[in-house]
Parts: C-alpha cells; structure tokens; sequence
C-alpha cells in the first residue's frame, strides 16, 4: 500500500510542475487510503524469544468470513522476527502469567503474538 500511495504522489508532484494537476488528483488519494484493510496474524511461538520457532498460528482477514484462515499446515513464517522482517506490526505481547497449563502439551500457546498489518 504505502508504493501504490508514494506513486500516487509523485504522478501528483509531476502534474503540479506541469501545471495539469487536478481536484480529482488529489482525491484520488482518499480511494487509495480507504482500500486498505487490516489483517491479524496470530503466532504462538515456543517462547517469547522472537526467534524461537513457532508452535501454531492463525491469519484473520476482516473481508473474510468469521473463520481464521489455514492457508497450508505450514507455519507463514519460521519465527515471530521473521513476520516482523516481512512487514507485520507486533500489536500484542505473550503474557505467560494468565495461562496455566498442566498434563498438556500445549504450554506454547501461552506465548501468543498478535501482529497485524494493511494491504
């Protein structure tokens, strides 16, 4: 998103230094911004080392049905850094404290990482 809106501007910046720049130009942008939607990628990893390999994950797309979305059984990513890396916004740490897991094997759940991103 932010290319298309940086491409937007600078075709803007061309038509103003020829002096063919108009009001829809500049309304453009609004379009452009208004099309962006957010995604939440939800990532256990095995610790909160983000680093550490993860355990599950979830991806939730606000224009898709209520369901989290599975992709393929692999992991998007091979750690927390690496969604990081590729764009994605860390909007939630694991709190460890509020999950008490016992006779399961599933302690990685409680390093849960909420992160999110717009395209």
């Amino acid at each position: 998103m932010k290319s298309a809106i940086k491409e937007w501007l600078d075709n803007c910046v061309e038509k103003l230094n020829a002096g063919e720049l108009t009001e829809d130009d500049l309304r453009g942008i609004t379009n452009a911004l208004n099309s962006e939607k957010q995604l939440l990628l939800y990532l256990y990893s095995k610790s909160t080392n983000l680093r550490s390999p993860l355990g599950a994950w979830a991806l939730y797309d606000a224009a898709a049905p209520d369901e989290p979305v599975l992709p393929s059984q692999d992991a998007p990513y091979a750690s927390v850094l690496d969604a990081v890396n590729d764009g994605w916004r860390i909007v939630q740490f694991p709190r460890p404290e509020l999950y008490n897991f016992t006779d399961v094997d599933n302690t990685y759940l409680t390093y849960e990482f909420i992160l999110e991103k717009f395209v």
